[in-house]
């Protein structure tokens, strides 16, 4: 296997894991916290989607990259792979950001939900999932930076996915001519 196409599987492997890891640590809880009321007290558990909830969303087009990667060709490749990088960055600094304040954004996720009622108290944060989605967000943001600069000498796939080349036949070689065509159809035929 050249190093060309090890780079290539590689990469996608990277996509492939970034995208399901990111799926997994944000459907997570990423702590919890307790509201008294008069007459009991409420435990609710915040979850990574809660917290952020496009990280689901950029994950899953990571996953789908994994196909849109092989199905496109230079310029597209240089696309998904700008538009992967980007969404990378973005949950890199998104989770980044909530990592490092995950107390107080539970706080305000609790304070500002419909139906809850009462001060939040004992907030408890578990931020491995936080940083899960970060490591998930380096992973995709380095298989877009890959994909966009070293995509376009990347394999394709075979010629059997691709439409035949069409083949103007009006010199009349190796095929009927334009005039042939006009009257099959003249005739009733069908020239397709």
């Amino acid at each position: 296997m050249n190093a060309s196409r090890r780079e290539y599987l590689l990469t996608l492997a990277l996509l492939a894991a970034g995208g399901l890891l990111g799926l997994a640590a944000s459907s997570r809880p990423w702590g919890s916290a307790r509201q008294p009321s008069s007459l009991s007290t409420t435990v609710t558990t915040v979850s990574g989607s809660d917290l952020l909830p496009y990280a689901p969303a950029v994950s899953l087009v990571a996953v789908a990259a994994v196909v849109a990667v092989p199905a496109v060709r230079r310029i597209g490749r240089q696309i998904v792979g700008a538009v992967l990088a980007v969404l990378g960055v973005t949950l890199v600094v998104s989770a980044l950001l909530a990592v490092l304040d995950l107390a107080d954004r539970i706080e305000t996720w609790m304070g500002d939900s419909p139906g809850t009622a009462g001060p939040v108290t004992d907030v408890t944060t578990s931020p491995a999932w936080g940083i899960a989605v970060l490591v998930a967000g380096v992973m995709v943001l380095t298989a877009g930076v890959l994909t966009a600069v070293r995509g376009p000498g990347w394999p394709g796939m075979g010629a059997k996915y691709e439409r035949p080349a069409r083949r103007d036949t009006a010199d009349g070689e190796g095929g009927a001519s334009s005039r042939d065509t006009w009257d099959a159809l003249d005739r009733g035929d069908d020239p397709t």
